[in-house]
């Protein structure tokens, strides 16, 4: 049986979770938008279901895949229940697949239309999505926004007039009559563009339409053009755990603890996530990422090796890995570091999936994940506010015990003319508040709003007045676009690999916003007074 404590640990996140029995065999494979409200619902007391009941007495560990939304979760239960056949599951005996569409580009007047079958005939597939009306739905968009046909080859080329979607306006008729080639091609390459996703055009004149409508009292027809953008933006949702066709790959993420370093894996054959397996190795005379190596060379001694190894670090062997694996394969493999374009996705992925469900206290867990030099028991967030260099305040809140004290958060208005630099301003808070022992006791971590720029010119104070505690920092990533929180620790080039599902990871982001919510707040107070003088 499961404990309490280790389910009230787990995720709340969406993806999918595997049972195991007393000898280690996956008995059930379920999916969910919430990872721990669904699998608590199984261990409640008062569950009466005798199915859920037999299942659960079964059960003896718990493993997890944790996925970007609801939908991928879906799309992988369904590839680990084919691959596992659990003694719990219901298994389709057809084997049926997943609707995707396909757009024939290698015709001269390409189609558009649906299919469960993946042939790799120089088609396009998008997909798969997994509900056939969701398809139905798009194609039906596709149609009002673009002319394109969408008869198989079979009938275009026994058509002899034109069929109702050419009444309609939906289709030129090339099976038939003559169509600018061009113009067709122009027409199919925006197509190719709508559905990989560069749809905002799409979606900014939707809502432009929208507004009109409302303005005019049509609110029937602004709801119609909402239900459209919402299709749009369901269907073009782009899908990491499927692509057809792909390469097969694994995918790696390293946490390192006191002696210990957790490794996760993540399996990819041809673009489909298969499997996730997770170790924790100790070490005692070499560093974390020695033994990282190390477990990688042994690891694919006796393992097929893939076409290409991601890393969520950055390795300074990986090049000797790399021409071993190559010789022994007998074949190109590359080794990609996180900072190579294109793999962000599929790092942040498995790093969300180093969490395990040990229940530690935060401050223990704060120095295991953080590599601190100790417990932090008093914790200071520093963040600047300013409106084009006016009224530049600097601010820290205080966490006690990972508690707020408000009593002691305090605020700096920035007396030095950089005023649009925020490297100079958290330079001048920091040296003034490390300066000043009657604003309580040095804290045992800093965290500074900001990134790699703002974190060294922290430390470089830290170090010029002596002060020997841990600081981090937190930041959105490069692109701000998808606002991901990252954090960055001194004498680290890359950000740390740390689940956002963690509950380090959501401890600093609050803090960060309350920080950020203070220090805001202070800038207004000083804006209105001098607004008002």
């Amino acid at each position: 049986m499961i404990s309490e404590a280790s389910v009230n640990s787990l995720p709340e996140s969406p993806g999918v979770y595997l049972f195991r029995d007393g000898d280690g065999r996956i008995v059930y494979i379920g999916k969910a938008r919430n990872i721990r409200d669904r699998v608590r619902s199984y261990f409640r007391s008062d569950v009466k279901d005798i199915k859920t009941r037999t299942l659960v007495d079964t059960v003896h560990s718990i493993d997890l895949i944790l996925t970007a939304n609801e939908k991928e979760a879906f799309l992988l239960e369904n590839n680990l229940i084919k691959e596992h056949a659990p003694k719990y599951n219901m298994l389709l005996k057809d084997d049926k697949s997943y609707v995707s569409l396909k757009l024939t580009v290698q015709d001269t007047y390409p189609a558009l239309f649906t299919t469960r079958k993946i042939v790799d005939d120089g088609s396009l597939y998008f997909g798969p999505y997994p509900h056939a009306r969701d398809v139905r739905d798009i194609l039906r968009l596709m149609e009002r926004l673009y002319p394109i046909r969408k008869c198989k080859m079979t009938a275009f080329r026994t058509r002899k007039r034109p069929c109702m979607l050419h009444e309609l306006g939906k289709c030129p008729g090339p099976c038939v009559m003559p169509v600018d080639e061009a113009e067709y091609a122009r027409t199919v390459e925006e197509v190719r563009d709508f559905l990989s996703g560069k749809d905002e055009k799409v979606l900014r004149d939707i809502e432009r339409r929208m507004a009109k409508k409302v303005a005019a009292w049509d609110f029937e027809g602004a709801q119609i053009l909402k239900e459209r953008y919402q299709a749009i933006k369901a269907m073009t949702e782009k899908q990491h755990v499927h692509e057809h066709f792909g390469k097969n790959r694994d995918v790696w993420a390293f946490s390192e603890g006191p002696q210990t370093v957790s490794l996760v894996v993540l399996t990819f054959r041809r673009g489909v996530l298969i499997s996730r397996r997770l170790y924790k190795e100790r070490f005692y005379g070499e560093g974390a990422r020695e033994t990282m190596m190390t477990f990688l060379f042994q690891y694919y001694t006796s393992r097929p090796i893939p076409d290409e190894i991601i890393l969520s670090e950055e390795m300074e062997d990986s090049d000797v890995l790399e021409r071993y694996l190559t010789e022994r394969k007998k074949g190109p493999v590359r080794i990609i570091g996180p900072s190579r374009r294109g793999v962000g996705d599929m790092v942040r992925l498995a790093v969300e999936n180093l969490h395990e469900t040990e229940v530690l206290p935060l401050d223990r867990s704060f120095r295991d994940a953080l590599h601190l030099k100790a417990e932090p028991r008093r914790i200071e967030i520093y963040d600047i506010s300013h409106i084009g260099g006016q009224n530049p305040t600097g601010a820290f809140t205080v966490f006690q015990d990972f508690k707020p004290a408000k009593d002691q958060y305090r605020v700096f208005h920035v007396r030095g003319d950089q005023t649009m630099d925020d490297v100079a301003m958290i330079t001048e808070v920091l040296t003034r508040r490390v300066n000043n022992p009657d604003l309580g006791p040095l804290p045992d971590l800093f965290i500074i709003d900001g990134g790699k720029g703002q974190l060294a010119a922290a430390h470089k104070v830290l170090r010029v007045n002596r002060v020997d505690r841990d600081i981090i920092s937190i930041a959105k990533g490069e692109r701000r676009r998808r606002m991901q929180d990252v954090i960055y620790v001194p004498a680290r080039k890359n950000p740390l690999a740390l689940p956002r599902a963690s509950a380090v990871f959501k401890e600093i982001v609050k803090m960060r916003d309350e920080a950020h919510r203070f220090a805001v707040a202070s800038h207004r107070r000083w804006r209105r007074k001098e607004n008002l003088k």
